[in-house]
């Protein structure tokens, strides 16, 4: 078991052999944080006493667990990466923060969601596919139509597809094409979107931080930009286009229940 906690770094394991857990840190203070703090069973440190951690500790299963439950039960914050900043420095919270970003690919690496889209799509409409894209800081990607056409000034990118283009080729293409990001489908939103002329259809994508370009001879975007999601819906509502805005207000709304664009580190 890893233990990330706001007053250290913990590997718990039970080595073969032994009825007891043996906990070990790469810092000597954590060990002694946690021996202060919720744990004063745990044994003396030893140090240098394995290959991968120098330093480790042992104490019985039943006081490890009781420990577990103090740890728990002073969870009084908002933010985790705040708190071990203040209590252990932002040196340490910005190494957490690494290994956040890092398990933020398990994303890419789950199971695809399959196409469900199965409303039928009204007479007269045709389909559009596209990308609400988020980087590892849950910030998400918005382009400004050019001249703000149909009265857009933020939106996400989207489009019909070519010939012989899957769902999944024709929203990779339109976010490449509208944002020069390019980006990683990791889930869809099930639901249909209408918009004036066309039903949208959404995928969930991943682009790299701080990507993003305009083409100098691009003719339909202006600029695109990374915001917050809440920033994003204050971008979309200077959208004058009514059917519009209320679409992507209704995208932006529908995606949080994806966790994506939670803050780093909650």
């Amino acid at each position: 078991m890893w233990l990330f906690t706001t007053i250290g770094f913990f590997s718990a394991v039970q080595k073969p052999g032994t009825d007891f857990i043996t906990i070990r840190a790469r810092v000597r203070n954590d060990l002694d944080n946690l021996r202060e703090k919720y744990l004063p069973d745990l044994s003396p440190t030893i140090a240098k006493a394995g290959t991968d951690y120098p330093w480790r500790a042992t104490v019985a299963h039943a006081k490890f667990a009781e420990a577990l439950s103090k740890i728990a039960l002073d969870i009084d914050y908002g933010n985790f990466k705040d708190e071990v900043a203040k209590q252990q420095g932002k040196s340490r919270a910005h190494r957490y923060g690494k290994v956040w970003s890092a398990l933020y690919d398990m994303l890419e690496e789950a199971p695809k969601k399959v196409l469900n889209w199965s409303n039928p799509i009204p007479p007269g409409k045709k389909v559009a596919y596209g990308g609400v894209v988020f980087d590892s800081k849950g910030n998400v990607l918005l382009r400004e139509p050019k001249n703000h056409y149909d009265g857009y000034v933020w939106t996400f990118p989207k489009g019909r597809p070519d010939p012989g283009e899957t769902p999944e080729q024709t929203a990779l293409r339109e976010v490449k094409e509208e944002t020069g990001v390019d980006a990683t489908i990791v889930g869809i939103l099930p639901s249909d979107y209408l918009g004036g002329t066309t039903v949208n259809r959404y995928f969930i994508m991943r682009g790299p931080d701080g990507a993003g370009f305009v083409a100098a001879d691009d003719p339909e975007t202006a600029a695109v930009k990374w915001v917050g999601i809440d920033e994003a819906a204050d971008c979309i509502n200077k959208t004058s286009n009514l059917t519009g805005r209320a679409r992507d207000l209704n995208v932006l709304a529908d995606v949080r229940q994806f966790k994506i664009a939670e803050k780093a580190g909650d």
